[in-house]
């Protein structure tokens, strides 16, 4: 250890160690928000899961941090190489986003961690087929719901207007 008493740290060196240290913070975070199973993230998994794929892309060009972000993202994907659809139905739930944004959203996550699409790993994606199934679920649960309880509103407010006048 002697030998390093005198080392003075350059600009370089230090520049290294924050980008290091920003990966493995970004990381951290990202692995909190998908660990928390008792909490109702599963709104938010989508967005947090491209935010992701776009930290993967970034940190596969910068020294250092491409050799870990590379095994990150191998364990990543060995749990999310495909989305859920519950995933998707909760996203859509969410009143930030709508139906069309679920598309783009997993337009570029497919994009970003699988490459060109459809195919990865003998796994063949496809997207329009994705988002039709999550599609088709939520207009089902919708029609469902009206059935179930749309109807009975209907004819409580008709009733109401019947019984005030």
């Amino acid at each position: 250890m002697k030998q390093y008493d005198n080392y003075i740290i350059n600009s370089a060196e230090i520049d290294t160690c924050e980008k290091i240290c920003n990966a493995l913070i970004y990381f951290n975070n990202a692995t909190e928000t998908f660990s928390h199973v008792y909490k109702p993230i599963s709104n938010q998994f989508i967005r947090e899961a491209v935010n992701l794929a776009g930290a993967f892309s970034n940190f596969e060009n910068t020294d250092y941090v491409s050799y870990f972000a590379s095994f990150m993202k191998e364990k990543f994907l060995k749990y999310y190489s495909h989305i859920s659809h519950i995933y998707g139905i909760a996203f859509i739930l969410d009143p930030r986003f709508r139906l069309g944004s679920l598309e783009e959203c997993l337009n570029y996550y497919y994009a970003a961690f699988l490459g060109p699409l459809p195919m990865y790993e003998d796994n063949p994606i496809d997207l329009k087929k994705e988002y039709n199934e999550v599609s088709d679920i939520f207009y089902a649960l919708f029609n469902e719901f009206h059935a179930q309880y749309g109807k009975s509103k209907e004819n409580q407010f008709s009733n109401l207007k019947e019984n005030q006048f």
